[in-house]
């Protein structure tokens, strides 16, 4: 990540702060998408993402930030400020043509608590172990991810959840509170939803296990969900579910073998009760040095084919 200091009057708030940090991150990929489900099966994709991230610290120790994301996705027939989506099985599908900033998120922190406000993180989005097994290019729908997006979760190039987050960790322990409001961005954003949620996690060793719950007043939105993580020898495993509601569970296994310093393969199985079937993932990443990565996978998303292949590299 590269970092500007920028130690003019512009950026000093008070007299207490001598100067701010600015740094500008993140990615850009770029390769080849196969979709059966599309009328165009194979199709080009890429993005390039922006994370700009400022920060200050008080006199006493407290440390202050703010942070936006750009974000876009170069497609030859879409290319608009928003992020529409679309399901496929029980996948969450980010349809590609996306080009914008998103809200920003405001923070301060002290020792091992974060407060923030604006467009939340997410509990479950944080949860450890809840990515596991995400394999390709581009996550091929992310269907590893047992919850099915019935949570509150950060977002690119768009309004996102409007609410706050309070993060606590103390060595081993880490608790994750969330809370989103439906009177936000009058209901636009948030669809007139208020969500709470919390997750708890704790490791010890090798092993990281996680226990989240929400309070939703919508009836396919996530009860509860739990993941247990362990690594043995070169295998990391994740054990995954999430009660879903309206009798729909959702669990699975993801899993990543680390073949050498720089190639992994990575997979997930996972049953949806709510569609009574199964998705399942394969892929590889290869760093090729300097935040350079080959990668590719294939996924079937409840009898749905996805795969790609392509570059991707962080700046």
């Amino acid at each position: 990540m590269k970092k500007i200091l920028f130690a003019t009057t512009a950026l000093v708030a008070t007299a207490g702060v001598a100067a701010a940090d600015v740094s500008f991150g993140g990615y850009a990929r770029f390769g080849v998408l196969y979709n059966e489900a599309s009328a165009d099966e194979i199709q080009l994709t890429s993005r390039f993402r922006l994370i700009v991230t400022a920060s200050a610290e008080s006199d006493n120790g407290l440390s202050f930030g703010a942070q936006v994301r750009y974000q876009a996705d170069a497609f030859e027939d879409q290319y608009s400020i928003g992020l529409p989506t679309a399901t496929i099985g029980s996948a969450h599908i980010v349809i590609p043509g996306i080009a914008g900033f998103n809200t920003p998120r405001f923070w301060v922190s002290t020792g091992g608590l974060t407060v923030s406000v604006g467009h939340v993180m997410g509990a479950f989005e944080f949860m450890p172990g809840m990515y596991a097994g995400t394999v390709g290019l581009t996550g091929l729908g992310y269907a590893n991810v047992v919850t099915n997006y019935g949570v509150d979760f950060y977002t690119s190039g768009s309004n996102g959840r409007f609410g706050f987050d309070v993060v606590y960790s103390a060595g081993a322990f880490g608790v994750h509170l969330t809370h989103t409001f439906d009177d936000a961005y009058l209901n636009a954003a948030n669809g007139g939803v208020s969500r709470t949620a919390l997750v708890a996690s704790y490791s010890m060793g090798d092993y990281t296990f996680a226990l989240g719950f929400q309070d939703s007043p919508v009836a396919g939105d996530t009860d509860w969900g739990f993941t247990a993580a362990g690594t043995f020898g070169n295998f990391d495993l994740t054990l995954q579910f999430a009660d879903n509601g309206v009798a729909d569970t959702k669990y699975g296994l993801g899993a990543t073998y680390n073949m050498s310093a720089a190639t992994s393969i990575s997979g997930y199985i996972n049953k949806d009760n709510g569609i009574s079937d199964t998705n399942a993932g394969i892929g590889f990443v290869h760093n090729m040095g300097g935040g350079t990565s080959l990668r590719g996978g294939i996924a079937d998303l409840a009898g749905t084919t996805r795969a790609d292949l392509g570059l991707l590299f962080n700046f």
